[in-house]
């Protein structure tokens, strides 16, 4: 089973979302999304989410809350 991350970064108003345009054969292509992705090797969740979202956005969280486990099941991609 894959271990990503997601986090949905606001500012009180509104939220940061990305638009999945790039990759044609992509579960969110076409969605709205927030950020985060596939965690490295021996790379713990938060450390994950920091740096997914430094990478997709250049911004640097020095806030966050952890919220909770989700685990998706499909018959057309994996876990």
């Amino acid at each position: 089973m894959k271990q990503t991350t997601l986090c949905y970064i606001d500012d009180g108003e509104r939220y940061l979302m990305l638009h999945r345009v790039k990759k044609k054969n992509d579960a969110s292509h076409g969605k709205w999304i927030g950020v985060g992705g596939k965690c490295e090797a021996d790379e713990a969740p938060d450390e994950c989410m920091l740096r997914e979202v430094h990478e997709e956005t250049g911004l640097t969280v020095t806030r966050w809350r952890y919220r909770g486990i989700v685990t998706f099941i499909s018959d057309t991609w994996d876990n």
